[in-house]
């Protein structure tokens, strides 16, 4: 199943997990994801790898916003814009997947802003 991205009230309610098999490291604040099926690594910059950690916590996409909105100084409405834009560009490329049914809490296991081999 693949999440509408374009409805955030939607997206909000869902849980997502980083994919099986991936490999990835916080290098100073930042995130290195290997794909292990491509052998491409990602990389996540601080939001993002903030982003990564709460996914870690079990959080759904609605808690992960409402974390961020309290850590930094964001507009809600475009956070809730970068967050659907990251959770799709995970999710397409097969770094995040959702949990058993998507809507509840799922196993810890690895984000996409840039790429190399």
């Amino acid at each position: 199943m693949k999440p509408n991205f374009s409805d955030f009230t939607a997206l909000a309610r869902l849980y997502f997990q980083p994919a099986q098999g991936n490999v990835y490291a916080d290098l100073a604040g930042e995130l290195a994801i290997l794909d292990s099926k491509s052998g491409i690594y990602y990389g996540l910059d601080s939001v993002g790898a903030r982003i990564w950690s709460l996914l870690g916590e079990s959080k759904n996409v609605g808690e992960i916003r409402d974390v961020l909105l309290e850590e930094y100084d964001v507009d809600g409405v475009q956070l809730e814009t970068d967050i659907a834009h990251l959770f799709e560009d995970l999710f397409t490329k097969g770094l995040v997947e959702l949990t058993a049914d998507g809507m509840k809490g799922g196993k810890k296991s690895a984000a996409a802003v840039s790429q190399s081999r």
